[in-house]
């Protein structure tokens, strides 16, 4: 199957938000309040995201929706624009090209 073909779950799109962000698992579920084991099991795919799990990523991150619920655009200036500085690292780190691979992020970048 081709990486343009590829289609990554919810869970795995949030994984790679978290590495952009230079995140453990154990940080970024303190910081959306979503229980460890139950990041791991969504990471991999063992478990769907729930609703209030989406809610709590778009109220912390909401420049990074798209990409999360529909595999949608990461744009880079809405991250660079957004009070969150985890947002402004992650557009930092993308400027520099630290882009964690095996997630396709490089095709959704605007």
């Amino acid at each position: 199957m081709s990486p343009a073909a590829m289609k990554l779950r919810a869970g795995q799109r949030l994984q790679g938000m978290r590495e952009l962000m230079g995140l453990t698992r154990d940080q970024f579920s303190d910081l959306l309040d979503i229980p460890w084991i139950r990041l791991r099991n969504v990471e991999q795919q063992k478990a769907r995201m729930a609703e209030d799990e989406f809610a709590k990523i778009g109220q912390k991150f909401p420049e990074f929706m798209p990409w999360i619920t529909y595999e949608g655009d990461i744009v880079v200036e809405d991250l660079r624009k957004s009070p969150e500085p985890l947002c402004q690292l992650a557009a930092a780190k993308i400027a520099a090209g630290q882009i964690p691979p095996g997630y396709y992020i490089h095709d959704k970048i605007k």
